[in-house]
């Protein structure tokens, strides 16, 4: 059996778990704790805080140290985090980690393995069935995407002898299309707002975008919860995130070929299921002349459990330690 202790460093929230694994079976989740991120000034700050909280598993005990973090991961052992004023360095002493059994890995690579979990499966919902023999055969890429504080996306690519590999992706920073006369007065809108000189996945499908679209919709200026607490399925609002949000999905599954389906994660959508939930969101992502029957043939579930990225970090350490006993 092996023991892992795993995180989840995003944006806003750090999810932390003890896990223990046996080869062959799912870890089992035996504690778990969790951090607005923005209270921790950095990494070591942040297992103070862990260890202040009575959280029973120190780094010191773990066989597998698993931190899946929200940025891009250099080397396997840095990162800066994308939405916080700090990183992490594997090579630092003063991490407090024992470098010899740690791993760094993206925040979304542990969202796409958490959504293949028994875990998630309990929580999730179809938003669209797809082709039943893709489902059972699982054929073909499967990939991740969802909205939060940014844009996540991770894909899984099958492979031959058995498993996955995962390839994690910088997607929410790509362009983001806009197709008509109204959509340019938004991007016109985005573009004075941020400063930049285009509008990307994480400041349009993000909290902070369905903020500027209702504030664009409407006038009003809200925090993402105040939008989605008076926002539902009919709302304008909705209809325009339900469209981008989609067109972010349609491109990432064409970009990989996700014929093996397509996970929707992330706090956003789990919290507020009409925002994909609809039939604007399945419009935009068949609407592809060339391939608009096979992204039809897709399955796609919303995936709701918050902590998807702390169990897919957990699995992350099983597979690191698949060859090895237990």
């Amino acid at each position: 059996m092996a023991t892992i202790l795993a995180a989840d460093i995003g944006g806003t929230n750090s999810r932390f778990g003890h896990f223990e694994a046996v080869r062959g079976s799912e870890a089992e989740l035996v504690e778990s704790q969790s951090f607005p991120t923005a209270s921790a000034g950095s990494q070591p700050e942040l297992l103070r805080m862990l260890a202040e909280s009575g959280f029973g598993l120190t780094p010191a005990a773990a066989d597998r140290i698993v931190l899946a973090v929200a940025g891009p991961v250099l080397d396997g052992t840095r990162c800066r985090l994308t939405n916080a004023a700090w990183g992490i360095d594997l090579d630092d002493p003063s991490t407090g980690l024992p470098r010899a059994r740690t791993v760094l890995i993206n925040d979304f690579v542990a969202q796409a393995l958490g959504c293949g979990t028994a875990h998630a499966a309990r929580t999730a919902r179809d938003v669209q069935s797809g082709d039943a023999r893709l489902v059972e055969a699982r054929l073909g890429v499967t990939a991740a995407l969802g909205a939060g504080t940014g844009l996540g996306l991770c894909a899984l690519v099958p492979l031959p002898g058995g498993g996955v590999l995962p390839v994690p992706s910088e997607g929410g920073h790509a362009p983001l299309a806009f197709v008509d006369e109204e959509e340019f007065a938004f991007l016109a809108f985005l573009k004075h707002r941020t400063g930049h000189s285009h509008a990307f996945g994480d400041v349009v499908v993000s909290g902070s975008g369905l903020s500027s679209l209702h504030e664009f919709l409407t006038g009003r200026r809200l925090t993402p919860a105040e939008v989605a607490a008076e926002i539902g399925p009919d709302s304008e609002t909705t209809r325009w995130f339900a469209r981008f949000f989609a067109r972010a999905c349609r491109a990432y599954a064409l970009h990989v070929l996700a014929w093996g389906g397509l996970f929707l994660c992330g706090g956003l959508a789990a919290k507020n299921p009409f925002l994909v939930d609809n039939d604007e969101f399945l419009r935009e992502f068949r609407d592809c002349p060339a391939y608009g029957a096979h992204l039809a043939g897709i399955p796609v579930r919303l995936v709701t459990a918050p902590d998807t990225g702390l169990h897919g970090a957990a699995r992350y350490g099983g597979m690191l330690r698949a060859d090895q006993p237990t």
